[in-house]
């Protein structure tokens, strides 16, 4: 249950309970708000008159329940606030516009080699604008911008400060990718990974809006991880948590570069798969093009499946084991037959590395948010942060919630 405190300096926390129990479960009656979010009658008629005359949320309907004048029915107003996610891995661009109740209005794909940092800011400005033009909003409309960007990543700030994998990203070492298009725009902009930004997108738009604590495999260019706990997105230190591409490949051996332990990413590397392919006469340039070569059994993409099958497997029971999700979705940008045919693979082994003593284990499933769920969830970033009821905010006696109380003009 959401429930608010009446605790000195905790408007702005408020705002958030009263703004998600809005967004959950609208249209819904000051009554129930208050019975959901266990504020006072009086907090919560406070705070949905500022929301109201922010132009943040609006009245639906009136409500009849039993003798008595009906209860007014509220909810999120699509136009109160906007908000635009950049999805770049290295051979693509995904992009949303997403109005306040998370509905995309645009969206936007590129096919790209991986472009250079001064490169990006330049595609990034032009597709935001041409993002607007086309909703036709005004730039004081948008609440912010979300870029993910395939990790591990150095964060600092809202920018990238090093690059762990620089196989995977060549150039982009120092680079505050935030601040550089934050100083363009004169907006905020939020930084993420591309698989924590893919959980946030299931969590709200798939079937992870109702489980409070799950896992996501995320299948890019690469291999990644995010991790939602008890509802909220977990970073982790470093902004980098579930990092499922950097375990090593089972069993241990020295065939990377230089001799090195190689990675499991390496065996999710979607650049390296089309190469082999094209090889064999195959001209694949996309994830898009897998999914007839899968459905045709080519031997080559069949392989590749059933090794990453095998190296999964034993990092679903410490995934199990550690976090204890209620569910672990896998999801991303490989075709919907190919994650179907993995996770098959590793149902089928589980049960031979599972312990008689554990009773319950967590349901693995397909995501349900789409291969656009990263673009979805780095788009989520600027509206969760605004308005999800982050428990560090009651350490704050401002927050960003309360600042962001303003009508908008048309």
């Amino acid at each position: 249950m959401l429930t608010g405190t009446n605790l000195q300096y905790a408007k702005s926390y408020n705002i958030r309970i009263v703004l998600e129990s809005i967004r959950l479960y609208g249209p819904i009656s000051r009554v129930d708000i208050a019975r959901r979010s266990q504020l006072t009658a009086q907090t919560v008629t406070n705070i949905t008159r500022e929301l109201l005359k922010a132009g943040l949320i609006q009245e639906a309907h009136r409500l009849q329940e039993g003798r008595g004048a009906p209860s007014i029915l509220l909810q999120l107003n699509p136009d109160g606030a906007f908000s635009i996610g950049l999805d770049l891995d290295k051979d693509h661009l995904t992009a949303v516009l997403v109005d306040m109740t998370g509905a995309v209005r645009q969206r936007t794909n590129l096919d790209l080699n991986f472009p250079s940092p001064e490169e990006a800011m330049v595609l990034f400005e032009n597709t935001v604008r041409s993002l607007i033009t086309a909703e036709k909003i005004k730039m004081d409309r948008l609440w912010g911008i979300g870029i993910g960007l395939p990790g591990p990543l150095g964060v600092s700030e809202g920018g990238v400060v090093k690059t762990v994998n620089p196989r995977l990203m060549p150039g982009w070492s120092n680079i505050p990718a935030a601040q550089m298009l934050s100083d363009r725009l004169n907006i905020p902009v939020y930084l993420e990974n591309n698989a924590s930004a893919a959980a946030l997108g299931e969590r709200w738009y798939g079937d992870g809006r109702h489980i409070g604590t799950f896992f996501y495999v995320y299948f890019g260019a690469g291999l990644g991880g995010g991790v939602i706990m008890n509802g909220q997105l977990h970073s982790g230190h470093t902004n980098n948590a579930g990092e499922l591409g950097y375990f090593p490949q089972l069993p241990l051996q020295k065939d990377g570069p230089g001799g090195k332990i190689e990675h499991l990413g390496m065996a999710f590397n979607l650049p390296n798969l089309y190469k082999q392919l094209n090889e064999k006469g195959f001209k694949i340039h996309n994830a898009g093009g897998l999914e007839e070569l899968y459905d045709q059994k080519n031997p080559l993409l069949m392989h590749w499946v059933e090794n990453g099958a095998r190296q999964l497997a034993p990092l679903m029971l410490a995934i199990e084991y550690i976090i204890d999700p209620e569910a672990i979705f896998f999801g991303g940008r490989l075709p919907d037959n190919i994650i179907k045919g993995l996770l098959e693979l590793i149902k089928i082994q589980l049960p031979a590395l599972h312990i008689e003593e554990k009773t319950t284990q967590p349901k693995l499933t397909t995501a349900t948010a789409g291969q656009d769920a990263a673009a979805l969830g780095v788009a989520i970033l600027p509206l969760y942060t605004t308005m999800a009821p982050l428990p560090k905010v009651l350490m704050k006696k401002h927050g960003p919630s309360e600042r962001s109380l303003r009508t908008y003009k048309s």
